[in-house]
């Protein structure tokens, strides 16, 4: 919640080169026989096998366009980069032949996914994943009849390592949050966005293929074979809130506020008059009308305000109070009506919801002098009343 004061002000930042004879030598050195150098250490093809999956670098969602009334369709909201990681070990020497791990992925059908886009549990945010891949293309992930490649590396290793040494291959993916209908048509309240919601699954693979049978950007055929066991056919089906979560992402909490100007006080001049223009208690002063606005609001906000008299805390009276000071008026109060509903504004707990116009919100007021006093209670002076009020974003 956030609390400013609202005041209303009183009436009344850089040779030679010689011969000589010289030995002339002959003969033959053979360098073969003379070279005891250590050699170098062999590159050896080899299979990936015993694949599995880490994915513990994700990165933080990150807003991209603010959600207000006027943000349109299509447009990314969130967005966030996901590292994952197939991890493999070297298996049996593969001699000439040369192998490749390759990651893909494809969504899998059941639920329409036009572009890609799979729904989520808040409707109207949709969720999209596209993968940043090393030849420099950014691929989204789509339903389609077989997995895509995204990434490949050979497999290789340095005899001098060891045979049994272990490597991985990163791809990285990133995840984006997709407004996909206007703003006035999603869900009032708090919207927290925290699984993918329909039937397709996001289907990742991890496949050991010959070098050459997979392209960056096409369809791959994983092979039934499962020669040498356990060569990588590894899957990574995910669906619901495990695709969210990748990387440790999820859930994602949308914003429902405003933007709140640098209120400091708020100066509202009520004017000048002399006490005999309130001949009865209950005579009211012409009303001076003026707004408390907000400014860039989340679509789904719906602001209200709550009011607090200052120089009379917890009255819950809808008078109002003077500032009691030794040239304060006497026997007048101030009193603020809601123009909106024409009610007469109270200083306790109460909310009033503020209006939506375009991108934000207000709530129009009028406010004006009131008598409250007999005839010899009345005394004329400064007449300064202030009221805090705070903004909440349910």
């Amino acid at each position: 919640m956030i609390r400013r004061p609202l005041t209303f002000m009183r009436c009344v930042r850089d040779c030679f080169i010689r011969h000589k004879p010289a030995l002339l030598f002959s003969g033959t050195l053979l360098m073969g026989a003379l070279t005891n150098g250590p050699s170098s250490a062999a590159t050896i093809n080899s299979q990936a096998i015993n694949c599995g999956f880490s994915n513990g670098m994700g990165g933080n969602w990150t807003e991209v366009t603010p959600l207000t009334s006027s943000t349109p369709v299509g447009a990314i909201l969130w967005q966030r980069a996901v590292g994952l990681n197939a991890n493999y070990v070297f298996g049996p020497a593969s001699g000439n032949v040369r192998h490749e791990l390759v990651s893909a992925g494809y969504w899998t059908g059941g639920t329409p996914l036009p572009e890609g886009i799979a729904p989520t549990n808040v409707s109207g945010i949709g969720f999209k994943v596209a993968v940043n891949s090393s030849d420099g293309v950014l691929r989204p992930i789509t339903q389609s009849p077989s997995p895509v490649a995204f990434e490949k590396e050979l497999v290789q290793y340095d005899s001098s390592a060891g045979q049994n040494q272990r490597s991985s291959l990163a791809t990285n993916y990133i995840q984006y949050l997709i407004l996909t209908v206007p703003p006035n048509q999603l869900p009032s309240g708090k919207l927290t966005v925290d699984r993918v919601d329909g039937s397709a699954q996001l289907m990742l693979y991890a496949v050991d293929l010959l070098q050459g049978e997979a392209r960056l950007g096409a369809g791959i055929t994983i092979p039934p074979t499962n020669i040498p066991n356990g060569i990588c056919r590894t899957p990574y089906p995910l669906m619901g809130p495990a695709i969210i979560n990748m990387g440790g992402g999820g859930p994602i909490v949308v914003p429902n506020t405003c933007e709140v100007e640098a209120y400091r006080t708020l100066p509202v001049d009520l004017g000048r008059f002399a006490i005999s223009t309130f001949a009865s208690v209950g005579d009211t002063s012409p009303a001076k009308s003026f707004s408390i606005e907000l400014s860039r609001c989340a679509a789904n906000a719906r602001p209200t305000i709550m009011f607090n008299d200052k120089y009379a805390k917890g009255s819950g009276a809808s008078l109002l109070q003077l500032n009691s000071s030794r040239q304060a008026a006497q026997g007048f109060a101030i009193v603020m009506t809601n123009a909106l509903t024409g009610q007469r504004i109270t200083y306790d707990s109460r909310e009033y919801e503020m209006q939506r116009v375009g991108d934000g919100a207000r709530i129009p007021l009028r406010a004006s002098y009131i008598r409250t006093g007999s005839s010899e209670e009345l005394k004329a002076g400064d007449a300064d009343g202030a009221a805090e009020f705070t903004f909440t974003f349910p």
